[in-house]
């Protein structure tokens, strides 16, 4: 598969997805999220396919969460975890997507609102 192809479809597929449970039930129904697994394994070097397939992935379960399951049974999570490592780009859509499959990630928060306010 082309790279550019892959990106986008996963990109167009993500859009779809998005806040569409109906939309997700066909994407999965067609082969979506496992399009989206190998585009991962086809081009684990190039940063864009892996943070659109994250994205797809995530808005697949995000509404669906019936679905978790089938794609961690599809390979989902390894390779999630090798674009987060890869990927310094990748690591917040990795987090979320694994996230909302329902696997154990390590959120930091940052900032607190803590130790004083905003001074003018």
């Amino acid at each position: 598969m082309l790279v550019q192809i892959c990106e986008q479809g996963c990109a167009a597929l993500g859009m779809f997805a998005l806040r569409k449970p109906e939309n997700c039930c066909v994407i999965m129904e067609g082969g979506g999220a496992l399009m989206a697994l190998q585009a991962m394994k086809t081009h684990p070097a190039d940063v864009n396919v892996q943070k659109q397939a994250c994205m797809l992935l995530r808005n697949l379960v995000a509404r669906n969460p019936d679905f978790s399951q089938l794609i961690l049974e599809m390979g989902a999570e390894v390779l999630i975890l090798q674009a987060k490592t890869t990927h310094q780009d990748c690591e917040d859509l990795a987090k979320a997507a694994l996230r909302d499959l329902g696997c154990k990630v390590e959120l930091q928060e940052i900032w607190t609102g803590q130790k004083g306010g905003i001074s003018r």
